[in-house]
């Protein structure tokens, strides 16, 4: 009888928790990682997998991406599908809430860990943009008993005063709700000055920051001096703070403007700007046909940037409610960013996200490869900024590593491709070769989710954030 039921054969082992680097064989037994050893007999498993040439890392875990948001012109459950592509096993969706993320799961799950956090849009998913301390304290309760693991502000698009967004973070601590923060507030803006308001929100607290790359576009300061900046802020909050970047040049963003063409969100407005367009309607349309704007859309099981006549024609077919995305991310920010570490040889930036999902740049394990052929990042310390430190980061202590008994998610990339061939999540198959093969998903709730969780009828695991990096 098998006493594995796979074995992964002949890899270079990337666990950057038990400094493992090696060419070695491993096995899975009941979706568990048994062992990790030079050579295993292949007439022991069920199943053996030849990964010669291959590095095998834990499950890359994206703890910054979309897939149940509010999205008007395509439906964002896309992403799960368009994420397993990529090589992710786990996914934290930083923007819907738990009806819409247990919906998309059932509809178009492609086998991942999702966990979420709620989305707070005054007039949508909450009443007010000042809510009372009371009312702060019931929304994030809310939040974690409809299946989330928090909250998000979305300083960039909704924008709370400064007391009241601290009032919001100081919530979910708390109750140890996991909190992100698209920075900004009605005193600052989706840029730097957003970065400089962290320390006052927070005081004591804790936060995950968001995408920290796209406070570096040099709206301002120069691009190096807010890195300098940005990072210096972070490093003075270590031990508060989660975060993440993200590689791709484009961003996402909406097209939304009001009734006297003005446009309404920060992040668009300051997009124009970048490129000297006006901040309104006809500066977006000009944009769209120049190029530099790109409208968001769905094409069959995949979401596509449209640009010029055929983007203008869905902008004002939508009348401007409509994704759009510009290609403002500056590799340079993100390549400091990502790579910077402080006098300890930590690394500032906790890790590396898409902010994709239904987005079409989910290229976090590309982009990072691309660091290790480059020489500015290791093999392992790739690992440590796609799986390690995520796990650490959302409390999934099972994940993230190989040490026996840990959970058997296994993403295998391919160096001489630049790509990843083949991830498994509980040791099962859930992409090869570039396709999605898996189904459903894993909810992942907390304590105060799990009624939620058993009446969806998908599986679900519980998270301890008291044992997360931001609350440890």
């Amino acid at each position: 009888m098998p006493k594995y039921d796979v074995i992964l054969k002949g890899g270079t082992i990337l666990d950057p928790a038990n400094g493992c680097e090696e060419v070695a064989d491993l096995a899975i037994v009941a979706g568990k990682i048994e062992r990790v050893c030079p050579e295993l007999d292949p007439a022991r498993a069920s199943e053996v997998v030849d990964v010669e040439g291959k590095w095998v890392m834990p499950g890359q875990i994206d703890t910054h991406a979309h897939v149940a948001g509010l999205a008007r012109n395509w439906d964002p459950a896309i992403g799960y599908g368009m994420l397993a592509r990529a090589g992710t096993t786990t996914v934290l969706d930083m923007g819907g809430s738990g009806p819409t993320l247990i919906d998309g799961i059932k509809r178009r799950g492609a086998g991942l860990n999702v966990a979420g956090v709620f989305a707070l849009i005054p007039g949508a998913t909450i009443p007010s943009d000042e809510p009372s301390a009371p009312a702060i304290k019931d929304i994030v309760l809310g939040a974690l008993r409809q299946g989330c693991l928090g909250v998000k502000l979305l300083g960039g698009y909704h924008p709370f005063s400064p007391e009241t967004t601290s009032n919001i973070i100081r919530a979910c601590n708390e109750q140890q709700a996991y909190v992100g923060f698209h920075l900004g507030t009605t005193e600052s803006g989706s840029h730097l000055g957003g970065l400089r308001e962290v320390p006052k929100l927070v005081g004591d607290g804790r936060l995950h920051v968001c995408h920290v790359n796209s406070y570096c576009r040099g709206l301002v300061a120069d691009a190096p001096a807010e890195c300098d900046e940005a990072l210096s802020i972070l490093e003075s909050m270590r031990g508060q703070l989660n975060s993440e970047a993200y590689h791709a040049v484009p961003n996402g963003t909406s097209g939304r403007c009001d009734k006297d063409g003005a446009v309404m969100a920060d992040v668009p407005r300051n997009c124009l700007r970048l490129r000297g367009y006006s901040a309104d309607i006809d500066g977006m349309r000009r944009a769209i046909m120049d190029g530099y704007a790109s409208v968001v859309a769905q094409k069959g099981d995949e979401v596509v940037y449209v640009k010029r006549a055929d983007a203008l024609k869905i902008f004002d077919e939508t009348r401007t409610n409509v994704g759009m995305s510009f290609p403002v991310n500056l590799p340079d920010s993100a390549f400091r960013l990502v790579t910077a570490k402080n006098a300890d040889g930590d690394f500032i930036v906790d890790a590396v996200s898409t902010d994709g999902g239904s987005h079409p740049r989910n290229v976090a394990i590309q982009s990072t490869m691309a660091l290790v052929q480059f020489g500015a990042l290791s093999p392992l310390e790739m690992a440590t900024k796609l799986s390690w430190n995520p796990s650490r980061m959302l409390g999934l202590l099972n994940k993230g590593h190989f040490s026996p008994g840990a959970d058997a998610d296994v993403t295998v990339l391919d160096p001489a491709k630049n790509a990843p061939a083949m991830s498994l999540v509980a040791g099962k198959p859930i992409m090869v070769d570039g396709r999605s093969v898996g189904s459903g998903g894993t909810l992942l709730v907390t304590r105060e989710g799990e009624r939620v969780a058993e009446a969806s009828g998908l599986p679900f695991e519980t998270v301890d954030l008291s044992k997360s990096k931001l609350y440890a």
